[in-house]
């Protein structure tokens, strides 16, 4: 086999599994896929640019709780419209405190700098920020909006 021909299977292996990707983000939105204990996101707002970026698609690894600090980027779930559904959010942490026996972590958007109101504990946390693949986020946002406002279909 040729060196052109494994490099056409690995791009044909590589897209395929980003468009499995794309269409269960967009098909189950409350729920995210797991692969090897990662998970992935769509970015749909600017609050942590210029180190996560509208659009981009980011990769959430497992944390070890006992190993957050300052400085740490987590994705976490809060309620954040105050419609009793929590959402996945991606902010930075800026303090760990103890409520008594109770671990909070304080958490906010890099571009506004304004500590989060909502409190998120150990419970909440889905896991520590690894890495972005800009701009492929886009495709599920758009899609998103295509299948949660069908009348944009015609």
């Amino acid at each position: 086999m040729t060196l052109k021909k494994i490099g056409n299977i690995i791009f044909y292996i590589v897209s395929s599994f980003m468009i499995l990707l794309i269409f269960v983000e967009v098909l189950f939105p409350t729920r995210s896929i797991d692969l090897l204990g990662f998970k992935v996101y769509a970015v749909p707002t600017p609050s942590m640019e210029p180190v996560i970026k509208v659009g981009d698609l980011i990769i959430v690894g497992k944390a070890d709780l006992d190993e957050l600090d300052e400085d740490s980027i987590i994705s976490f779930y809060a309620d954040i419209n105050n419609d009793g559904k929590d959402e996945v959010v991606t902010h930075q942490i800026r303090s760990i405190v103890f409520e008594g026996e109770t671990r909070l972590f304080r958490t906010y958007g890099i571009n506004n700098n304004a500590d989060d109101t909502f409190r998120t504990t150990d419970e909440d946390i889905v896991g520590v920020y690894q890495l972005r693949i800009p701009f492929l986020g886009f495709i599920v946002l758009f899609l998103k909006i295509l299948v949660e406002n069908p009348i944009f279909l015609g």
